[in-house]
């Protein structure tokens, strides 16, 4: 239900941002933080994979990500990919190896300036594109191969938004929230017991992808900026045997502007 509301929101935002977007108004290219970004982060991570078992296994997932982004004369652009892998996951005694990856990059147009407590407001909205890959493996001994791993890949056509408010000359808080809105789904099916495609269209209800982030930055340079932040990030996907997993991480990361 949580999902399904900031999807609403998202699409109510579009909505505004077609009616504001003739509105006159300076590009606020000032506060996009343009340039290479290195990442790293750190937290929990749980996941039930009923392809394998019902059972929910957890632990620690770190994360790697490498952005590049760019302003443009009337928006914004970035290209990333995310890359998370553990071999931490356990459910008692029994342990399985996780790794996800995703390239994704996405188009953030300005809508108008607004102020809220005598702070500046800047908000960004626009589509987006991902290639996400989900592996995890079990480490027990079975007698058939498929039912000890098991992979899902979504790419997906969604929204992102993003929030900068500055706070002072060289500080500024960022908020950011991505979703899928149409996905072409993969997922790993038992061919000999079951008549079921391994690929099908999915909507959000059916096959979410999406995060949500907040963070602070501080620009150490005119052209070099830190960042921490925190990130959730949720993907469910039903329509074959139910795929829920979650991770909340704490980021730091560095980006360089050119």
């Amino acid at each position: 239900m949580r999902i399904f509301s900031a999807n609403s929101i998202l699409c109510l935002l579009f909505v505004v941002a077609a009616n504001l977007y003739g509105q006159d108004r300076s590009a606020p290219r000032s506060v996009f933080p343009a340039g290479m970004t290195a990442e790293y982060g750190i937290g929990k991570y749980s996941v039930r994979d009923e392809y394998i078992s019902k059972e929910k296994y957890s632990g620690t997932l770190p994360y790697f990500n490498v952005t590049w982004s760019k302003f443009h004369d009337t928006y914004g652009y970035y290209l990333g990919a995310e890359f998370q892998t553990s071999t931490d996951m356990k459910n008692y005694n029994v342990s399985a190896e996780v790794y996800q990856f995703s390239l994704h990059q996405g188009f953030l147009y300005p809508l108008a300036q607004m102020s809220v407590l005598t702070k500046d407001v800047y908000l960004f909205l626009g589509p987006s594109t991902e290639l996400f890959f989900f592996y995890n493996k079990q480490d027990v001994a079975v007698s058939g191969f498929d039912y000890a791993q098991s992979l899902a890949a979504l790419v997906s056509l969604g929204a992102q938004s993003e929030v900068i408010v500055p706070i002072g000359s060289r500080l500024q808080a960022e908020g950011s929230l991505g979703l899928s809105v149409f996905s072409l789904g993969f997922r790993m099916v038992d061919m000999e017991e079951e008549d079921v495609s391994p690929a099908k269209l999915l909507t959000f209800l059916s096959g979410t992808n999406g995060s949500m982030r907040l963070g602070v930055r501080y620009y150490l340079l005119d052209n070099l900026s830190a960042k921490f932040s925190y990130r959730l990030h949720v993907t469910r996907i039903s329509s074959w045997d139910p795929l829920l997993s979650a991770g909340d991480n704490f980021h730091i990361s560095l980006t360089y502007g050119f």
